[in-house]
């Protein structure tokens, strides 16, 4: 038999938790041996097996998008589940890095295929996947870096250069340049921010800003 597949779930359902150890376990080459209930907690566990499941709605409300992001960069592979499609946000999810998107009332069969054609380095699509991206109808996004996305939402929500300088530990000029970037990406794809409330409309029209401005306080 090849070597088992181990694997780990982020999601804030405690009875789905609980029920995917034992449904997994009936499987004969793959074992969950990581849950969490948030991205930073996953990344924080000393065994972070490189298939993760992520909810696409966390409770904690952070942005799906980022949480992709954030494990992808991890070096991660992410299978995004999710109840009720979300059109948008399976399209960014995917933008952002995601190796597949699967609904839950998918069965243990579908679930196990995607997770042995990841693990083969294959990169799976399954039918609602393809279906969700043929009829994405967002306007056409930039890519911003992490830091450029959060000042963007944190402008967006009318926070003051001031304060979020503070709050990020960079500097006013820091803020300025990034801004000026996340215009320019903007202005790149047809959308220019001509005034501060387009800030705002960007995030409303990209369904990003769900979450607050982060407490990092990494370098700029």
């Amino acid at each position: 038999m090849d070597a088992m597949i181990e694997i780990g779930v982020i999601d804030d359902d405690q009875m789905l938790l609980q029920g995917m150890e034992a449904w997994i376990g009936s499987t004969e080459d793959i074992r969950l041996v990581a849950v969490a209930t948030s991205v930073e907690d996953y990344l924080a566990v000393v065994r972070t097996p490189k298939i993760v499941i992520l909810d696409l709605n966390l409770g904690n409300y952070t942005d799906p998008v980022r949480n992709v992001a954030q494990l992808v960069d991890s070096g991660l592979k992410v299978i995004v589940a999710s109840v009720i499609p979300d059109r948008s946000y399976i399209a960014a999810t995917t933008e952002a890095g995601a190796a597949a998107y699967i609904t839950k009332n998918n069965n243990l069969d579908t679930l196990a295929t995607t997770i042995r054609s990841i693990h083969s380095g294959e990169v799976p699509t399954t039918p609602e996947h393809a279906f969700w991206l043929s009829r994405d109808d967002r306007p056409r996004r930039p890519h911003l870096s992490p830091r450029e996305w959060q000042i963007l939402v944190a402008v967006g929500k009318g926070m003051p250069h001031k304060a979020i300088a503070r709050q990020l530990g960079i500097s006013m000029s820091t803020v300025q340049t990034h801004l000026e970037h996340v215009r320019y990406k903007y202005a790149v794809v047809g959308r220019p921010i001509g005034h501060p409330g387009d800030y705002s409309e960007r995030l409303r029209e990209d369904s990003l800003g769900r979450d607050g401005l982060p407490e990092s306080r990494a370098d700029g």
